[in-house]
């Protein structure tokens, strides 16, 4: 009987072993496991936070090209006007000339 008891027992203490040696790897892994989501938290703030960048240089770039265009349409209003003015100095002359020549 004393065979079977310390059979017993060191079947009892080698599951103890498999048992604490199985704890300690679950330990491991949910160490690693928080690191990788510690990891991808911060990947997901950093692609997050390039995300607004790039959504606040998107506004900026839209907003220069509003810019542009507005300026393109004031000087196009001042190049017309010019050329209406040159116009209207030479329709001037060419009149004034008949006349001078009618006279």
């Amino acid at each position: 009987m004393s065979g079977n008891m310390s059979n017993l027992q060191r079947s009892i203490s080698e599951a103890q072993g498999n048992i604490d040696k199985q704890n300690t790897m679950i330990q491991r892994k949910s160490l690693q496991l928080d690191e990788k989501q510690k990891q991808v938290y911060g990947q997901a703030q950093e692609l997050e936070d390039k995300m607004k960048l790039l959504e606040t240089r998107n506004k900026m770039l839209q907003l220069s090209i509003d810019r542009n265009v507005y300026k393109k349409k004031v000087i196009y209003s001042l190049l017309s006007i010019i050329l209406l003015m040159i116009i209207g100095i030479l329709c001037f002359y060419a009149f004034f000339n008949k006349v001078k020549n009618v006279v």
